[in-house]
């Protein structure tokens, strides 16, 4: 009887070690965001992304914003006075990162439809962050040499994430003006902690 028994012990010692990497599906992820337009980079943010629910630190008045996408709730939080204060949540979501498809899994047909067009294009393999992303490019009005472009960069080993968004806009002097939307640092699991209100924080008076 020994001998099975210590066979069941050492299985599910076996077992409670192999514990399955973060996903960002499962377990989101944080990550470095940088924009840049016109060449001129603005200041980095941290986002953090799990399921429906995000965070950005700091927001671009300042703070921390939270958003509840299930419940449709946001807050902005002051960790200086340790105060947070209810916003309405359509304002919360332009001030996240507008446009930026952040969930895993990105679908370029439901991109597509989103925009309400029928043609766009897979352009060749680029590496970004040390990380081999898929090119998807959609035009705002396709075969017309005066319309923005919206590329986007797609890594399959993160579960097809977008790390990189690219908008390009024609100029009359034959140039393009370039803003591009970056995620950097990205590092898998995200802690549900990140989308609450700390303890010990009061509520402050309206936004």
């Amino acid at each position: 009887m020994r001998r099975p028994l210590r066979g069941f012990a050492a299985a599910l010692l076996l077992t409670a070690g192999c514990t399955p990497p973060p996903r960002a599906s499962v377990d989101g992820y944080r990550a470095k965001v940088t924009t840049i337009a016109g060449g001129v980079a603005g200041t980095p943010f941290e986002i953090a992304v799990r399921g429906d629910d995000r965070r950005r630190q700091p927001t671009p008045a300042g703070g921390v914003l939270i958003l509840k996408g299930k419940e449709q709730k946001a807050w902005v939080l002051d960790p200086a006075a340790k105060t947070f204060v209810a916003v309405p949540y359509p304002q919360a979501t332009d001030e996240m990162l507008p446009g930026f498809p952040l969930a895993p899994h990105f679908d370029d047909r439901a991109e597509a439809e989103r925009r309400g067009v029928t043609e766009y294009r897979r352009e060749s393999d680029e590496l970004f962050a040390g990380v081999v992303c898929a090119l998807w490019e959609f035009w705002d009005r396709k075969d017309d040499a005066t319309s923005p472009s919206t590329t986007f960069w797609v890594a399959s080993s993160l579960e097809n994430l977008a790390i990189r968004m690219d908008r390009e806009t024609p100029k009359g002097d034959g140039t393009k003006s370039v803003t591009s939307v970056r995620l950097t640092d990205i590092r898998l699991g995200a802690d549900p902690e990140l989308f609450e209100i700390p303890k010990g924080y009061a509520a402050a008076g309206p936004r």
